[in-house]
C-alpha cells in the first residue's frame, strides 16, 4: 500500500534532512542536500509517494544512485549486487508501476555502478565502475521497453 511522507529541509542547519520516519539521517555534516525552503514551501510542505518497497533482494537491494530514463523509468545503481542472489552488481530499472528489471550487470568484477546519467539526447547511458580499474562506460541505445 503506497504511503505518503512529508519531507522538509532543515534550513541553515548545515545538513540535509535530519530525520526520516523518526530516525536520524546519515548525511555527512556540513553538506547541503536541499535548498532552504521558501515561505510558501514551509506553509505547504511537499510529499514523496512510496511506489516501490521491494523485500526481495533479487529484485533490487541497496541502491544509492538513480537517474530518470528518457522513457520514464528509474535506473538505479545497486550497491549490494542483489544480496548475493545475483552474480555481480547491477543497474536496475523500475517502471512507473513499480516493476523491477535488470538493466545491466557487471559480472566482470565485484565493483558497483555509480553516477548513472543519460546524454542530453537520451541515446547513451553513462555509468561509472568504481574499482579495478575505475572507468566510465557509455552504453548505447536504442532502448526498448
Amino acid at each position: 500500500m503506497p504511503r505518503r511522507y512529508d519531507l522538509a529541509a532543515v534550513p541553515h542547519s548545515g545538513e540535509g534532512t535530519r530525520r526520516c520516519h523518526g530516525l536520524p539521517s546519515n548525511f555527512a555534516p556540513r553538506t547541503s542536500h536541499f535548498a532552504p525552503r521558501t515561505a510558501g514551501e514551509a506553509a505547504q510542505p511537499g510529499s514523496l509517494e512510496l511506489f516501490i518497497e521491494p523485500n526481495d533482494p533479487s529484485a533490487v537491494e541497496s541502491c544509492d544512485n538513480l537517474t530518470v530514463a528518457p522513457w520514464g523509468d528509474l535506473i538505479l545503481c545497486e550497491d549490494a549486487g542483489g544480496g548475493g542472489v545475483v552474480p555481480g552488481h547491477r543497474l536496475v530499472g523500475v517502471t512507473p508501476q513499480g516493476r523491477c528489471y535488470q538493466f545491466e550487470l557487471n559480472a566482470q568484477n565485484k565493483s558497483e555502478f555509480a553516477g548513472a546519467c543519460f546524454s542530453p539526447d537520451g541515446a547513451t547511458l553513462f555509468a561509472n565502475i568504481r574499482d579495478g580499474p575505475a572507468r566510465t562506460l557509455a552504453i548505447s541505445g536504442p532502448w526498448t521497453k
